[in-house]
């Protein structure tokens, strides 16, 4: 490898050297001006060569964090991520990365320097969760500068966000469940409560649910698609959050016969206004047959749980109350998970360890009595 120093004005040094070949083998030469003492731009010069040596070297670019991120949200983003994965990557990237980092050459970020931007968002009272959030998309977006060959390493590596203090999840037990479904009552939305409750499906699958995927006959469910709004884009179709989360959920006669009553006031409807239905083949649906907005049932939830002094809980929750009630009831923990579309049965576990050491201390009873009457018949037969 060749290579050499000039110094160009006083802590200023221009180094040339044998880059990489281009793209038609073609060697080229290299010129970057570094500044520090003539020891300093040595050792740069020597890690240039030593990177070119063993296929490590990246080309110097001026360009910034900032102008990287918002290249990687047109490219990769949005062609690897969903609609929401999107927008709350760019929610992550314009409130916090930019705002700190993102006026920094992305070849001259440091792990110090991303290290101090988590300290600055959790002075400004914001959450660790956040901020492990925004470390991820970071650390996402720094490992494919790294395979697109902008950058040598990951430098997020080098920063430590965080760890999230364990989120205690709040669980309504069944007579809080029943209280809830009553105020419901009156709800234009109560059905979609009721199989919420019965099923354990997230607001978007419900909303998203369309008559193509119930059996009624057979009485299950096809989890598929999804249905929600944002920002900037309105209503949009979708698809379940994981592979998991594509699944098949057993329905029994409660749930069965809510959607028989939802079918029969559809088609009543429909009837009734004729041409001005808007065949969409929702489950859940406007006046009008075009969709709900998942929105609109969140905020009435809400006002609901409020006017009848239920203990506070959100829309998800009712997610929460058909596991809960499941595993209460004994349902292999296993099952549950399938149901509620979770990416493993670990995922289960923790979410609703509070429901499991009644179940323990059963299971502990469960094998004492096992084992007493096998000691009671060997103690008979002597």
């Amino acid at each position: 490898m060749i290579g050499s120093i000039r110094q160009r004005s006083k802590g200023t040094w221009q180094l040339r050297y044998d880059g990489p070949p281009d793209g038609t083998g073609k060697r080229r030469f290299v010129s970057e001006t570094v500044k520090g003492n003539k020891k300093e731009a040595e050792k740069v010069l020597r890690e240039r060569l030593a990177a070119i040596e063993n296929g490590g070297y990246v080309a110097r670019d001026k360009e910034t964090v900032a102008t990287f991120m918002d290249r990687w949200l047109e490219t990769y983003a949005a062609t690897n991520t969903t609609l929401r994965t999107q927008e709350g990557y760019r929610g992550n990237i314009g409130r916090y990365i930019k705002p700190s980092i993102g006026g920094i050459s992305l070849q001259n970020l440091t792990g110090q320097q991303i290290q101090g931007m988590y300290s600055g968002m959790l002075e400004q009272g914001l959450s660790a969760r956040t901020t492990l959030h925004t470390h991820r998309v970071l650390r996402k977006a720094l490992a494919d500068a790294v395979r697109w060959g902008l950058l040598p390493r990951n430098v997020a590596d080098a920063a430590t966000p965080p760890r999230p203090e364990r989120k205690q999840t709040n669980m309504w037990d069944a007579e809080d469940i029943d209280r809830f479904l009553v105020a419901a009552e009156i709800s234009r939305f109560r059905d979609f409560y009721r199989l919420s409750v019965l099923t354990g499906m997230r607001r978007s699958e419900l909303a998203g649910l369309k008559w193509d995927h119930v059996d009624l006959v057979g009485g299950r469910i096809s989890v598929v698609s999804t249905l929600q709004r944002i920002p900037g884009h309105g209503l949009v179709d979708g698809q379940p959050k994981t592979s998991r989360s594509r699944r098949s959920i057993a329905l029994y006669q409660e749930a069965v016969g809510v959607l028989h009553e939802i079918r029969g006031r559809q088609i009543e409807s429909r009837l009734a206004i004729g041409e001005l239905w808007r065949q969409k083949g929702y489950v859940f649906t406007q006046a009008d047959g075009s969709p709900i907005d998942p929105e609109s049932v969140t905020k009435d939830f809400c006002a609901i749980v409020r006017k009848a002094h239920l203990p506070h809980l959100t829309l998800h929750g009712l997610r929460h109350a058909h596991a809960t009630l499941a595993l209460t009831a004994h349902v292999n923990p296993k099952i549950v998970s399938e149901r509620l579309g979770h990416s493993s049965i670990a995922v289960t576990m923790d979410i609703y360890s509070r429901v499991l050491p009644g179940m323990q201390a059963e299971a502990a009873q469960a094998v004492e009595d096992l084992l007493s009457q096998a000691r009671r018949k060997r103690l008979a037969r002597n």
